[in-house]
């Protein structure tokens, strides 16, 4: 009898198991670089949120190619996972992954996109954009010579390169010049943009000299040419306020990092996949923006005391 109750009991149980995992919903992300310290924090809100509310979650890295990015959402499409949070490309690059993300009826949420047929939320860069580049005219002024770096493929970078060219559009004093950055590579190829801008800006110029970047990683490699070349004339201001970042702050390295809430974007993205599921029909696409702040040598430590030296 004993025996009979016990098998009754572990069968029971292993029917209640099997049935939870049947019931476990799945949050599929399109990361567009898993191992940049954005994605890892936007990736770390949204499965925090996710596992709390007893989703699973499956990561698929991109290596910021939209190819990949299409390919990777066909295949959430067919596993049939409950919802695609897909980060930082534009959505006109991830048309046929929208069009079987609609044909399985799983609702798409990005970060950095635009609000199209099929997605339900996104996240906005241009406002880290604005501060950024306010910083930067308000250290060199309006009459200088700028290296700007840049990302197309990415729609964060594309946002806040939107904002440097507002920001710094009809200020005849300015000279830009515009660099792509090339990924994977970012942090060496921001170093060799670097260092060949630096030679044809020498030190001792008759114009300030800046350098943006769209975000933290190639301006590692710009810190580092300007090391090599024992310079600092130069202000150097990018975004994301990464750990690495914001430590380059702290030690005088570069002037400013604007840091982005990326753990808490990732945190509201997921908590608006559940409304937009729950309200269905009536959900109406939203885009939010969550702050940030402009990480400097006059905020660093308050910075780093509130939050650590990460995001």
């Amino acid at each position: 009898m004993n025996r009979l109750m016990v098998g009754l009991v572990a069968a029971g149980a292993m029917l209640l198991s099997g049935l939870a995992q049947a019931e476990a919903k799945t949050l599929g992300i399109v990361a567009l670089i898993a191992n940049d310290a954005l994605n890892i924090d936007v990736i770390g809100g949204a499965t925090a949120a996710a596992e709390k509310a007893g989703w699973d979650v499956k990561v698929i890295d991109t290596q910021a190619s939209a190819d990949q990015a299409n390919a990777a959402m066909k295949s959430f499409a067919t596993q049939g996972v409950d919802a695609i949070f897909v980060l930082a490309f534009a959505s006109s690059a991830i048309s046929s992954g929208l069009e079987a993300a609609k044909e399985a009826k799983i609702p798409v949420a990005t970060w950095g996109g635009e609000i199209v047929d099929g997605i339900v939320v996104t996240t906005s860069g241009l406002t880290v954009g604005e501060d950024s580049v306010k910083f930067l005219l308000d250290k060199v002024g309006e009459n200088a010579n700028v290296l700007a770096i840049t990302f197309h493929p990415g729609k964060l970078c594309l946002d806040r390169g939107i904002a440097f060219d507002d920001g710094v559009k009809g200020k005849s004093g300015l000279a830009v010049t515009y660099n792509e950055v090339t990924v994977p590579g970012q942090v060496q190829n921001g170093n060799a943009i670097a260092s060949a801008w630096l030679t044809g800006n020498p030190e001792g110029g008759d114009k300030p000299l800046a350098i943006w970047s769209c975000w933290d990683e190639p301006m590692q490699g710009a810190v580092a040419a300007l090391r090599q070349a024992g310079r600092s004339d130069v202000v150097t201001v990018s975004i994301n306020g990464s750990p690495q970042g914001v430590q380059l702050v702290k030690d005088g390295d570069m002037t400013a990092t604007v840091w982005q809430p990326a753990y808490a974007e990732g945190e509201a993205v997921f908590q608006a996949i559940l409304d937009a599921i729950a309200a269905g029909d009536k959900w109406q696409p939203k885009v939010i923006e969550i702050p940030g702040v402009v990480v400097h040598a006059g905020n660093v430590d308050e910075f780093i005391a509130q939050r650590g030296n990460a995001q």
